[in-house]
């Protein structure tokens, strides 16, 4: 089974949970921005947590199906239509030799998550299928899709049980964070400063880092320090005392000072959050954050977030498939 890329969107990219174990060598990890639409996407259609995703930022791709296959969607509220009839994202749905599938842009949050039944047909480098675009590594030839793009997908159609997402998108905006390795270059009006304000996402954001833009927070020692690993979270302050977030696609090494690094559990939050939107942020130990990201993934892998659609498309959909199966169409 194939898609056929018509329109790309504005960054589509195949993405994983990343590859690990080669930072000392200086290759970025990657990976999805929102691990847990990655598990729950997955989950939907009962396949691997290593299998391949497509990741949408604020609008999405147009595709041709062109052999009968399973969908599931999950993240950011985006438009959807499948023939020109609407669907909900947050479902598994089925989908027909000749369908044409279209995601547009965003309603709510910044990424949507697409799986298909048994992932993509792509080899894999440094074990995964994460794109990084930087360095033209994995994915699909290394970089965005195109139009005119062939994706092969490894699955045919599989017994999902019409099943929905029934988790929200966090709301909130609060980022909680712990102290970082150079917490104690910030005098306790820095961090006040820091944890009190509301914080802007810039237009300038994306996987690499989200930029903020609020007031500034001084370090109390203004030393330089030497470049050092960085993290998927890690909270750089620059001389300008403007926070920026390190993201999926971040540098290996970094030498600005970092007050703080978010707790993997919102990590999430800021990969939904769209430029012009706020943060705030609260700090909180690294006890407290180990419990929040166990307890997260657990709700994600047990089905706690799963449960059945009886909305009437889907079942329309299972129907017309099983009628061109029989004919032989």
């Amino acid at each position: 089974m194939a898609l056929k890329i018509i329109n790309p969107g504005l960054f589509t990219t195949v993405q994983d949970l990343g590859r690990y174990g080669y930072e000392s060598y200086g290759f970025t990890p990657a990976g999805v921005m929102d691990y847990e639409s990655y598990y729950l996407v997955n989950a939907l259609l009962g396949n691997d947590y290593t299998c391949a995703v497509l990741e949408m930022t604020l609008y999405g791709v147009t595709f041709e199906v062109t052999e009968s296959t399973s969908m599931a969607t999950a993240g950011a509220a985006m438009e959807l239509t499948i023939n020109e009839t609407p669907f909900d994202i947050g479902i598994s749905i089925d989908l027909i030799k000749g369908d044409i599938v279209k995601f547009g842009g965003v309603t709510e949050g910044a990424r949507t998550y697409a799986a298909f039944s048994g992932g993509f047909a792509l080899k894999q480098e440094l074990g995964s299928y994460s794109t990084h675009t930087r360095s033209s590594m994995g994915g699909y030839k290394g970089r965005v899709l195109e139009k005119g793009d062939v994706l092969l997908v490894t699955g045919k159609t599989v017994n999902h049980n019409l099943s929905k997402i029934n988790k929200k998108l966090p709301s909130d905006c609060e980022i909680r964070f712990i102290p970082g390795q150079q917490y104690d270059r910030f005098d306790k009006e820095a961090v006040s400063v820091f944890c009190s304000s509301e914080y802007t996402v810039t237009k300038d954001s994306d996987r690499m880092g989200c930029r903020l833009d609020g007031p500034a927070v001084e370090a109390a020692d203004s030393r330089d320090i030497l470049s050092e690993p960085t993290q998927f979270g890690s909270i750089q302050v620059p001389k300008n005392g403007q926070p920026i977030v390190l993201l999926a696609d971040r540098q290996t090494a970094g030498g600005y000072k970092k007050i703080g690094t978010v707790a993997k559990v919102d990590l999430p939050k800021i990969a939904q959050k769209k430029p012009g939107e706020k943060i705030t942020f609260k700090e909180i130990s690294a006890k407290e954050a180990l419990v929040l990201y166990k307890d997260s993934l657990s709700a994600l892998t047990d089905g706690t977030y799963i449960e059945t659609s009886v909305k009437f498309n889907d079942v329309r959909r299972r129907d017309a498939l099983m009628i061109e199966q029989l004919i032989g169409g």
